[in-house]
């Protein structure tokens, strides 16, 4: 399969709390990402268009520190019991 991508991810296995435009929170995990999107695993899939908000955390020098983005869902797709979100950060 061709990479189709324009910017290179990386491996990133994190929990995202993801916060819809109707305000109801749902718990995901990170696959990949890069400075302009990741990819998210979830339960149910996401609207396509639609825009949510991320918080997940990273380690920076000595301390976790909180990260807080909005994003675009561009796709879902069912993979296995769950479903691949690519989001694209905004």
């Amino acid at each position: 399969m061709q990479e189709r991508r324009e910017y290179t991810r990386v491996i990133f296995r994190r929990e995202v709390n993801l916060t819809l435009p109707n305000g109801e929170s749902r718990h995901s995990t990170s696959e990949d990402f890069s400075m302009y999107g990741m990819a998210l695993l979830t339960d149910s899939p996401l609207d396509k268009d639609e825009t949510l908000y991320l918080e997940f955390k990273i380690l920076s020098k000595d301390d976790w520190r909180e990260i807080n983005l909005r994003g675009k869902v561009v796709y879902s797709s069912a993979e296995g019991e769950q479903y691949k979100n690519g989001i694209s950060f905004y």
